[in-house]
């Protein structure tokens, strides 16, 4: 039998969970393209740009769509579904001025 802990608060979990499904990915919207720029051969340019890129494992990493999943108990399913990004729970933060 599996058992299921919140992935926030770390209560063991029953029959009622939710299931928190992300996924994040490169956002891609491509440039608008003209007749000017197809009526130009920009082959070599291409070929300059690409001997330019070397790409560190890490850098290739966020390239691709990374997915998540979250198990969360009652309390914390309707504390997320309110604030997902956590943006209220920042703002109570009090921090003194130095």
């Amino acid at each position: 039998m599996l058992h299921f802990s919140c992935d926030s608060c770390g209560q063991p979990l029953d029959d009622q969970r939710f299931v928190v499904r992300l996924e994040v990915f490169p956002a891609f919207e491509p440039a608008e393209v003209s007749e000017a720029d197809l009526d130009v051969d920009h082959l070599q340019e291409i070929a300059a740009e690409l001997t330019e890129l070397e790409f560190s494992g890490e850098e290739l990493e966020e390239l691709h769509s990374q997915t998540f999943r979250y198990d969360l108990c009652p309390r914390c399913h309707s504390q997320y579904v309110k604030d997902p990004l956590r943006r209220d729970a920042l703002r109570r933060l009090n921090f003194s001025e130095n």
